[in-house]
């Protein structure tokens, strides 16, 4: 997933300092994956099954795969399992929003992100609504041809610049959003249960300065 990224593939006459984090980091990795191996030996001896285990090994043989290709900075290490959980962990949490709030909903996650954009935008130029709702342009226009059928959302010429297709909610549109934060809130508090209060803030914090940041060259 991230070897295609463009990540250093080795590190030029690394310093004392740097050879012995490498081999820190080398030793941790050996270590980790010599565990995973071994839990999962005794597991297979005892007939346990557990349908996650591969996706949980899958960091530290990430880590593994990208040592041998040469990539041996911890930093880059550290950063390629960083981008490897989050990407996991949002198609986890889309995958699980669509499945328990917004299909018995009759709706989409595209469709919800659309409705929570202009509930808290108001009224908001139809191709802002992509970069906002971080949805593709294919995913926004089938989602709004959905949503404006089933009375969700009105779309309009702006009478200042006709050019300009505006949408925004209806009351309909509120309602069935209200219904869907109900259900997401749950999920969210389920899923966020494993952290404590302080660790929620702080990576709110972290996540926060990488997302919000201009787009790196």
């Amino acid at each position: 997933m991230s070897s295609a990224r463009g990540l250093p593939e080795a590190v030029s006459r690394p310093t004392p300092h740097a050879r012995g984090a490498e081999s820190s980091e080398s030793g941790r990795t050996a270590d980790t994956v010599a565990t995973v191996d071994e839990t999962k030996g005794q597991a297979e001896e005892s007939g346990e099954s557990d349908p996650h285990k591969a996706s949980r090994r899958f960091p530290d043989l990430l880590r593994k795969r990208h040592r041998e290709r040469g990539t041996t900075a911890g930093r880059d290490l550290d950063a390629i399992e960083m981008v490897t959980h989050l990407t996991r962990l949002v198609a986890r949490l889309v995958q699980d929003f669509e499945q328990s709030v917004h299909r018995p909903l009759g709706s989409t996650w595209a469709g919800f992100r659309i409705l929570n954009v202009l509930w808290i935008f108001g009224e908001v130029d139809q191709q802002e609504i992509e970069r906002l709702s971080g949805n593709s342009k294919a995913s926004v226009s089938s989602a709004l041809m959905t949503l404006e059928n089933r009375g969700l959302i009105e779309r309009h010429r702006d009478p200042k610049d006709r050019r300009r297709l505006v949408v925004r909610l209806t009351a309909a549109g509120r309602g069935e959003l209200e219904k869907a934060i109900a259900s997401q809130t749950e999920r969210e508090r389920a899923w966020t249960r494993v952290l404590s209060n302080a660790e929620i803030r702080q990576l709110i914090v972290l996540l926060s300065k990488v997302v919000n940041q201009p787009r790196p060259e």
